[in-house]
C-alpha cells in the first residue's frame, strides 16, 4: 500500500479530480453546457463531477475526450519502463497460463 493512501482517501482524491475538470473547463473557457453539447454528458452529471468527483468512468471519458485531456486515460495504468533488470525480467513474465 502507497504513502498515498495514508494521505488522501478516495473521496478526497475524486473531488480533487473534480476541481481539476473544473479549472480545466473554466481555462478553455467553457460552459456547462457547451461542456455538455460537446461531451454527450449531462450538465447535472458535470456539475456533480466537478463537486463531489462523482461521476461514471464512461462520463469521465468523455469529458476528457471534450476538454482534448484523454492522454492521462490511456495511460494510467500503463506500466512504466523498467528501471533494473529485476524489472525487465519481471515485465516478460506471464501470470495465470503456467
Amino acid at each position: 500500500m502507497s504513502l498515498m493512501h495514508f494521505l488522501y482517501s478516495p473521496a478526497e482524491i475524486a473531488r480533487d479530480i473534480g476541481k481539476n475538470a473544473r479549472a480545466l473547463r473554466l481555462s478553455k473557457n467553457l460552459s456547462r453546457k457547451t461542456l455538455a453539447e460537446r461531451s454527450g454528458v449531462s450538465e447535472s452529471s458535470i456539475k456533480r463531477f466537478e463537486l463531489t468527483g462523482s461521476a461514471t468512468l464512461e462520463s469521465m471519458i468523455l469529458l476528457a475526450t471534450a476538454l482534448d485531456e484523454l492522454t492521462p486515460f490511456t495511460t494510467l495504468f500503463k506500466p512504466s519502463q523498467p528501471g533494473s533488470y529485476e524489472e525487465l525480467k519481471n515485465a516478460s513474465r506471464q501470470r495465470g497460463g503456467r
